[in-house]
């Protein structure tokens, strides 16, 4: 394994991080992102995912441990908690514009719509 690290240089190895992109404000030039991943992710693995992973131009990450909610069952009345989870916020160097088809931020509207017209029936 050695001689193989020799030949090729520098072998970086990636952690299988899972990032869950949170609801931004707009589509067009965004500057900041947000995302939500496992509290084990570091700064560093984020920022080289982002990078090589889908071509973004990482400036900054800020990251939150966050602490799962804890939920109380009516039928049973135990104690459940939500897993752990960790925020990292993502300063990119280029505003980047998501396609209406990858997120559809006016889903949410549409949806509070339908329901404020079902009510008022």
């Amino acid at each position: 394994m050695a001689s193989v690290a020799k030949k090729l240089g520098r072998v970086i190895h990636f952690a299988n991080i899972p990032l869950k992109l949170l609801m931004p404000n707009q589509r067009e030039n965004i500057k900041e992102v947000a995302f939500k991943t496992v509290p084990s992710a570091s700064k560093i693995e984020i920022k080289r995912v982002l990078e090589s992973v889908y071509g973004l131009e990482v400036e900054k990450v800020h990251t939150l441990n966050m602490e799962g909610k804890k939920k109380i069952s009516r039928k049973t009345m135990k104690h459940h908690r939500r897993p752990d989870y960790k925020k990292a916020y993502v300063v990119l160097k280029n505003p980047v514009t998501l396609p209406a088809d990858v997120f559809p931020l006016n889903a949410v509207d549409n949806w509070e719509s339908k329901a404020a017209a079902a009510k008022t029936k």
